[in-house]
């Protein structure tokens, strides 16, 4: 079998699925949505946290594959060896594990058609809309939100409306995605935004979009996406919607993160529908359009890569330079893709997360 990157796939097979779970035993749950679909959901708590992490994924991938690492062999940079796909998530020495330490609570989500969560009619990597999955994220954000207003009220003996109407009551949120996943974090912002009542509940804190799927600048330059490839992709997706002509994407830089994408079992084979490749391009005009209504307030970590092959890193300078926003911050990378809590080098973004949090996250005395 060939991998995308387009060398041959090895695989070591596991004569039995392991006792002992590698993943980190996450606290697994799922909801439906305003549509019934089932989306799944997983937590890695800490006790007395300092705040909460609230993380989407991108495209054709899921919440574990980006941020937890894989049980796999690195041959070198063109190749990975499959140890156990049954076990295949591995929290030690993971981004999670390392947000544990710092007294972080990481909560993720499978978006609806993504990993384990159903999709809209039945299908994978389809969607009816893009804002769906927005509307799915705030609605995990404020499920979050309850539960924690219902273990203080259990603590502190205090009224459950007190502690829904007193954000001071509630730890601070940080909401964090990659790729489709970091338009998705900044897309809520926006419809917060529009509903300053629901932002300020909420009480996120901050917002964290690797390398997001923010503009499509480049892509539109060249003749042939403007006058051929982007008209025909909305056309399809009105008129074909789950038709599977997208193109898979290929990573180059660093050959054996296909390897990784292909061994993860969870992880649709087949290319995202027409209909969702046309949402991605509404979900980046949205994005652009509504930029007045992210909160001026709202701290935002920009990370993306110059060499970047999916999301191109000029349309995220671009976007940054343009947000009026007093407490936003750009870390730029020269030598990473697009995977950036997988590739090599992912400990050096990871660090400056961690520093940035530090600085954003109010000292415990101060959110009683």
């Amino acid at each position: 079998m060939k991998s995308q990157g387009g060398g041959k796939i090895s695989r070591k097979s596991s004569t039995a699925s392991s006792s002992t779970r590698l993943d980190g035993n996450p606290k697994l749950d799922s909801f439906h949505n305003k549509d019934g679909l089932s989306l799944k959901t997983y937590a890695w708590t800490v006790k007395n946290p300092v705040g909460i992490i609230i993380a989407c994924h991108g495209m054709n991938s899921h919440v574990r594959l980006e941020y937890l690492r894989h049980n796999v062999e690195v041959v070198n940079n063109n190749k990975a060896i499959l140890k156990d796909a049954d076990n295949y998530y591995i929290y030690k020495n993971s981004w999670i594990e390392e947000f544990n330490k710092n007294g972080y609570s990481f909560y993720g989500i499978d978006l609806q058609s993504h990993g384990q969560s159903e999709g809209w009619k039945g299908l994978r990597t389809h969607i009816r809309q893009f804002d769906d999955i927005v509307y799915d994220f705030i609605q995990y954000i404020n499920r979050i939100h309850d539960m924690l207003c219902l273990t203080n009220k259990k603590d502190n003996n205090s009224s459950l409306h007190d502690n829904i109407n007193n954000n001071n009551n509630i730890l601070p949120f940080y909401i964090m995605g990659l790729s489709m996943g970091g338009n998705v974090v900044l897309r809520t912002l926006q419809i917060l935004g529009k509903s300053k009542d629901n932002n300020n509940k909420l009480n996120i804190r901050g917002c964290i979009p690797l390398a997001g799927m923010i503009s499509i600048d480049e892509l539109a330059t060249k003749p042939s996406y403007k006058y051929f490839y982007i008209p025909l992709a909305k056309f399809l997706g009105s008129f074909f919607p789950s038709l599977r002509l997208t193109p898979g994407l290929r990573f180059n830089m660093f050959p054996h993160m296909n390897d990784i994408m292909e061994f993860d079992k969870f992880k649709f084979k087949k290319h995202v529908t027409c209909k969702l490749g046309c949402e991605l391009l509404n979900a980046i005009n949205n994005l652009n359009n509504d930029m007045d209504y992210i909160p001026e307030n709202t701290p935002i970590l920009f990370a993306h890569s110059k060499k970047d092959s999916v999301c191109f890193y000029g349309g995220t300078l671009k976007f940054y330079n343009k947000l009026k926003c007093y407490k936003k911050e750009l870390y730029t990378l020269d030598d990473m893709d697009h995977l950036l809590p997988m590739e090599p080098g992912n400990e050096r973004i990871l660090k400056k997360i961690l520093t940035w949090l530090a600085v954003h996250t109010p000292k415990q005395e101060e959110q009683v």
